[in-house]
């Protein structure tokens, strides 16, 4: 593997290799890294891990949007969340489904977590799943 200084680094990358760990073996470790890579789909990950069941679309959406929100933004919050809401729709939730993290169910606009989810919680900032209002994310 080629270590590249200019990118920084994940989770994923500062796990001992000989911590235990394992990951599903049905996700490819570039996935893993492509699915962390995202502020949006680490959010996303984040929120159903703090939730018990599934989550509505536009909860997830006005969470995420909120935790974007800038101070100095003159974007009005509608068109912040719409912006969310096709990005999640027709970018991160099918790919994060596609790898059976999630299970999104576009005709109820639902959000379950997938077989995969759990394996994702040690790979994210545990401290960060439940984010204050307004928190911004990295």
């Amino acid at each position: 593997m080629t270590i590249h200084t200019d990118h920084p680094t994940t989770a994923l990358d500062r796990r001992a290799p000989d911590s235990g760990e394992r990951f599903p073996e049905s996700i490819p470790r570039a996935a893993v890294q492509r699915v962390l890579d995202n502020d949006r789909r680490r959010e996303v990950l984040r929120c159903l891990l703090a939730e018990d069941g599934p989550l509505e679309v536009r909860t997830l959406v006005a969470r995420i949007a909120d935790a974007e929100t800038d101070a100095t933004s003159v974007t009005p919050l509608l068109e912040r969340r719409q912006r969310v809401h096709v990005s999640l729709c027709r970018t991160h939730l099918p790919l994060l489904e596609d790898h059976r993290i999630l299970s999104y169910d576009r005709v109820r606009g639902l959000v379950s977590p997938g077989a995969t989810l759990s394996a994702f919680e040690s790979l994210l900032d545990v401290g960060a799943l439940e984010r204050p209002v307004g928190a911004r994310l990295d």
